[in-house]
């Protein structure tokens, strides 16, 4: 874990986790997250974008990757809430979570609105349930990332 993105997360810790959970509190406000940081590789990519762009995207997106889960505090092992993932070269940030017919995935960049990928890597309308949750904070953590990464 030699990545610029995780000697970010070591030296500024406590100032993206505070932020990171109030970004998640807009739309989960009543809910107490454990945040787990982890590089984002490849593999990652694979699970959330479509195979013909993650063909593509696969040699651009370099190592300095960042995930957070969000954990519910009192039930961990149980309900991920939700993932974020930051991918600067790309400027992508992706939001994973379970909906009512599975897993679906919202990539975010700035230059677009998103687009919605189910756990097939297969297009969707937004989904029910995280959907307008995942639209509201995307550009948010984007922002938030872009700030702490980039800028």
């Amino acid at each position: 874990m030699s990545c610029d993105a995780i000697k970010v997360i070591y030296s500024i810790q406590a100032d993206l986790q505070v932020e990171a959970a109030n970004i998640a509190a807009l739309v989960f406000p009543e809910t107490e997250f454990k945040l787990l940081y982890r590089q984002a590789t490849c593999s990652d990519i694979a699970f959330i974008f479509p195979s013909n762009e993650y063909e593509f995207l696969a040699p651009e997106i370099g190592c300095n990757n960042l995930s957070i889960t969000f954990k519910k505090e009192k039930h961990i092992g149980k309900n991920i809430n939700f993932s974020v993932c930051f991918f600067p070269k790309i400027k992508a940030v992706t939001l994973s979570g379970y909906y009512s017919q599975g897993m679906a995935h919202l990539i975010h960049t700035p230059y677009k609105t998103w687009n919605w990928f189910n756990g097939k890597g297969y297009k969707i309308t937004t989904p029910d349930c995280i959907g307008d949750k995942f639209e509201f904070l995307a550009p948010k953590f984007y922002t938030l990332f872009e700030e702490f990464f980039l800028g």
